[in-house]
């Protein structure tokens, strides 16, 4: 009869039920937890890296809680699963963190004389992702004519301006369930 190793012959090595997303992206100052769904022969543990760095030891704790996320929780993560015959590494996910910043400009007057362009630019605001940007004049949408467009940089560019182009313009930003508004401008 040989002698039995440390490991039994039933016994199983990690591997994963599920991979985790390539890619997930979660608003800053959610709670976020990361889990490690894998099976074999008990006990398992578990140790989580971020980036490069180890952020636990190994435990037999399967996930990994961020209670309020923050921009610097962003980057890559990944779980290392063992047990008594192997170990494995689980794919990366990436954490983006979603956030948008304050209007970095405040309200200012502009005047132009009637049949002149007027050009308002944008304040500008930090945010991930870049923020989808809709103007407003006296709290109605403005939609694109043949005389109004709003350029790449989300600057409004009113040709040739007429008397209803008077009022208050004001510009709302919007990303990943994050919203700010801002007035812009009065006036044109």
């Amino acid at each position: 009869m040989k002698p039995q190793s440390r490991a039994g012959l039933d016994d199983v090595p990690p591997y994963f039920k599920t991979e985790p997303v390539r890619s997930q992206l979660h608003l800053e100052r959610n709670r976020l937890v990361l889990t490690c769904m894998a099976e074999g022969s008990w006990p398992l543990e578990f140790k989580w890296i971020h980036n490069t760095t180890e952020i636990t030891r190994f435990s037999l704790e399967y996930r990994y809680l961020i209670p309020s996320l923050d921009r610097s929780h962003a980057g890559f993560y990944r779980c290392i699963v063992r047990n008594r015959v192997g170990a494995l590494l689980q794919r990366r996910t990436e954490v983006q963190v979603a956030f948008m910043g304050s209007f970095e400009e405040g309200e200012r007057d502009q005047a132009v004389s009637q049949g002149e362009g007027a050009v308002i630019p944008a304040p500008h605001i930090r945010s991930f992702p870049q923020p989808q940007v809709t103007w407003f004049r006296d709290g109605r949408k403005i939609p694109p004519s043949s005389r109004i467009a709003i350029t790449l940089d989300n600057t409004l560019v009113i040709l040739s301006t007429v008397a209803p182009d008077a009022g208050r313009y004001y510009v709302q930003a919007l990303t990943t369930r994050t919203e700010k508004t801002r007035p812009a401008s009065r006036s044109p």
